[in-house]
């Protein structure tokens, strides 16, 4: 009992430690570093799984074996105390319609780290276990290995099948991929290397088949006595290792291909707005002037540009729409965000210098064609271009030439051009509610734009609400005087920049000023994307379970067959680690191999898709082919997670092999 209870306590007291340095250490890299909330909770919460797993495998050599009743005992205390602590510390709620965290969400936080506790530290503890914890540790595996690699048939002629079956279809999906590449001239272009690896792949393929096609006929003439029966567990194991290699290959491509839409996502919100916001509590940011110096001068920040944001009423003929109405400054925008690379038609500068606009068609840039894809948009420019041939509109009619061309500029994006029926040089009359009051009530006031250039963002969000004029247009329209709604910023690193936006806030003093970063304004159509994602990787991941299930009982038809040799072992001093090792060692294996066979399938896969480029219809998807992202981080959490589930799969049959008596295993021989 005294091993017993000094684990206990020693689990315990580390367990506590465990979960006050995941509060400090959230808590210090929240206020002390430029990374995201995200970041902070997985380093935070990857911190203290390590630090329950070091516990688990330091107490098992304490109990002398697993420990477990003392490490569920000091994991049960462990989430009492935790749920008090954090009731008294008041932490902030997951849920972002509420600040403080409630009892429920409390109590789900202190029963999952309890039980986070005791199954990393059961985990853990098997690693001692393995390595001798109940008796003298013992840090060697090779004689293990050469048993567990007989168990398994792996000899050079196995490890070259192996091989071939792990790198012959990878190198089929990569081959197509280039050829696809080659025909159609779509998705990076196949260099001279990629053109050789594919070739000998379908080489190597061709050969492989005849070696195949050669084998089977020399079985067909052996008599039926004559040939030779595959062991049942060698049919298991090839059914183990295609499963977690199918259950790792469509992880890593679904999500290679949720990244590849995320990513798609973030670029052309980022491409459209700037990093963050800088803005005041108040109405009053006339100094927006003085104070661009001092922000330009923080370090990290890289385009600074004043902006004016209200929502306004649209109309074109009889066609009305509500639109978002922004103030830029075109010297500046450029440096926050992609909108003069994003001109289809026209100029951006125009909206500055309106007497530029020409009263001419003007024709789409020459780049533009890839952008306006779908018959549809062809169609709607033909009939707009050939409207504007042999139509003037109506506002223009009304107008003498001069007062035409001094007409401010506005861009438009290309759905709203689509709704509207207006091209560059069109008038537009925008109207906005903000008016004067007179002695009948408010009087909305309008005015009429002029098209200065059609944009082409690739959200439909954007090109179908916002617009844009000249800064100072903005201004007198709105009756601002000299004021902004804010500053638009760009940073050096995207993903800190709610770390960037306090310092700059910081350098200007705080209050009044706050900032609002992109993820925040777009928060939850990233919350959402990252759920989805998240929910995906769960369900997938259900796929590399069942085939650890299939190592699972592999390994229990291995132990059921090697009884008598089990046996023979301890009864020649094998200890149950050593026992122990040889299968775990087994199931390691198998899941390894794998593993390396789905990431090679996966990663081809991904190539493929992003050199064939499958084809989504922009009118829906507005994209026109599938996104990939190949992420080694997700690549390199997906092989983890597969090992880790095969090391756990293991540790049942193991656990049994280790305690098997010689003479129950002798007594039936």
């Amino acid at each position: 009992m005294r091993f017993r209870k000094r684990a206990f306590v020693v689990a315990l007291l580390c367990f506590g430690a465990a979960f006050g340095g995941q509060l400090a250490l959230r808590a210090f890299l929240s206020n002390a570093s430029l990374l995201s909330p995200d970041a902070v909770m997985a380093v935070s919460f990857g911190a203290e799984a390590l630090a329950f797993l070091a516990i688990g495998f330091f107490v098992s050599f304490l109990a002398k074996g697993f420990g477990g009743r003392e490490m569920g005992l000091a994991s049960l205390l462990l989430a009492i105390a935790a749920f008090f602590a954090l009731r008294f510390m008041k932490p902030p709620s997951f849920s972002y319609d509420r600040f403080f965290a409630t009892t429920e969400e409390l109590l789900a936080w202190a029963a999952l780290t309890g039980a986070a506790a005791w199954l990393l530290g059961m985990w853990g503890a098997s690693g001692g276990v393995l390595l001798g914890a109940a008796g003298t540790p013992d840090l060697r595996f090779g004689y293990e290995a050469g048993i567990a690699r007989t168990h398994l048939r792996l000899n050079r002629r196995t490890a070259a099948i192996l091989i071939a079956l792990g790198l012959i279809p990878p190198g089929l999906l990569f081959a197509a991929g280039v050829a696809a590449s080659l025909r159609y001239h779509k998705g990076p272009e196949a260099s001279a290397a990629g053109v050789i690896i594919a070739a000998a792949s379908v080489i190597g393929a061709l050969v492989l088949l005849g070696r195949w096609i050669q084998a089977r006929a020399a079985t067909a003439r052996l008599q039926p006595g004559q040939r030779r029966k595959r062991p049942a567990t060698v049919v298991m194991t090839a059914i183990s290792i295609a499963g977690v290699a199918v259950g790792v290959w469509a992880l890593t491509v679904v999500l290679s291909v949720m990244s590849g839409f995320e990513s798609d996502l973030k670029h052309k919100i980022l491409g459209t707005n700037s990093h963050a916001y800088l803005l005041k509590f108040s109405n009053d940011f006339s100094e927006w002037k003085s104070i661009m110096p001092k922000v330009s001068a923080v370090p990290g920040v890289v385009g600074v540009s004043p902006f004016i944001l209200n929502e306004v009423i649209i109309s074109h003929g009889q066609t009305v729409t509500g639109a978002e109405f922004k103030g830029i400054d075109p010297a500046t925008v450029g440096s926050v965000s992609e909108l003069p690379r994003q001109v289809i038609a026209g100029d951006l500068a125009w909206i500055g210098r309106p007497q530029d606009i020409p009263g001419t068609v003007v024709e789409p840039r020459s780049d533009a064609s890839k952008q306006l894809e779908g018959p549809e948009y062809q169609q709607y420019l033909e009939d707009t271009l050939k409207r504007r041939q042999l139509h003037a509109d109506e506002t223009e009619k009304k107008l003498d030439p001069e007062a035409l061309r001094n007409l401010p500029g506005i861009c438009i994006g290309k759905e709203m051009s689509h709704q509207l029926r207006a091209w560059v040089g069109d008038v537009l009359n925008v109207l906005t509610p903000l008016g004067e009051m007179t002695p009948t009530g408010p009087v909305p006031r309008s005015r009429p734009f002029r098209v200065a250039c059609i944009l082409y963002s690739g959200m439909y969000e954007y090109d179908s609400k916002f617009v844009y004029v000249g800064l100072s247009e903005a201004q007198k329209f709105f009756r601002m005087g000299n004021n902004v709604v804010g500053l638009e910023l760009k940073f050096h690193d995207v993903d800190a920049a709610r770390a960037e936006g306090r310092r700059v806030v910081a350098a200007l003093g705080g209050f009044p000023y706050r900032i609002k970063d992109w993820a925040e304004l777009n928060r939850n159509l990233f919350s959402a994307l990252k759920l989805e994602k998240l929910a995906m990787a769960i369900i997938l991941t259900f796929i590399v379970l069942v085939a650890c299930f299939n190592i699972l009982s592999t390994l229990i038809m291995l132990v059921l067959e090697k009884t008598k040799e089990i046996s023979i072992l301890k009864s020649m001093g094998a200890r149950d680690a050593s026992v122990m090792k040889i299968f775990v060692l087994e199931g390691l294996i198998i899941g390894s191999i794998g593993t390396a066979m789905g990431l090679l399938l996966g990663l081809a896969c991904c190539s493929f898709i992003e050199r064939y480029g499958l084809q989504l219809d922009p009118d829906v998807y507005y994209i026109s082919n599938l996104p990939v992202n190949v992420d080694s981080g997700q690549f390199a959490a997906v092989a983890l997670i597969s090992i880790a589930l095969s090391y756990l799969a293991t540790l049942y049959p193991a656990t049994k092999a280790s305690r098997l008596s010689p003479v129950d295993g002798l007594r039936e021989e």
